[in-house]
């Protein structure tokens, strides 16, 4: 069985950027992550997550409530499990847990930023896409 796939487990959306406002930036942005990692970072899992859309042409100007999974497989980032620092994971010769994240492809560090500060268990940091640590401290600001 060389070629077959491991199943990693059940899926959740969860809210990446709420839309506010009007225009084209107004969008609720989702992220489908493994249901896990959510549990494990403290994230609010949408049970029925919908965004808002136009009718079609027959619709006669109406919105149109549709079911969203969210982004999934867009750019990750690498999140330490929350309670495993570096700090003690080097005094007792253990490698650091880290997590991966969905993010949306159009997300940027701020946006990221924004999004693992709502996790109900905050990491102290984490890498990018391009491999880069950010650090997630007040103070660093």
């Amino acid at each position: 069985m060389a070629g077959a796939t491991k199943k990693r487990g059940p899926r959740a959306t969860v809210l990446f950027k709420s839309g506010q406002g009007q225009g084209a930036g107004a969008k609720s942005q989702y992220v489908f992550m493994l249901r896990s990692v959510a549990e494990k970072l403290g994230f609010k899992i949408e049970p029925n997550a919908q965004i808002t859309r136009k009718a079609g042409k027959g619709g006669k100007g109406k919105t149109v409530k549709v079911s969203v999974r969210g982004s999934m497989g867009a750019k990750h980032i690498k999140v330490p499990l929350p309670g495993t620092t570096s700090n003690t994971a080097g005094k007792k010769g253990v490698s650091v847990k880290m997590l991966s994240v969905p993010v949306p492809s159009g997300a940027n560090i701020e946006d990221i930023k924004k999004f693992l500060g709502k996790a109900g268990k905050k990491p102290t940091s984490f890498v990018s896409p391009d491999g880069r640590t950010y650090s997630l401290d007040k103070a660093a600001k």
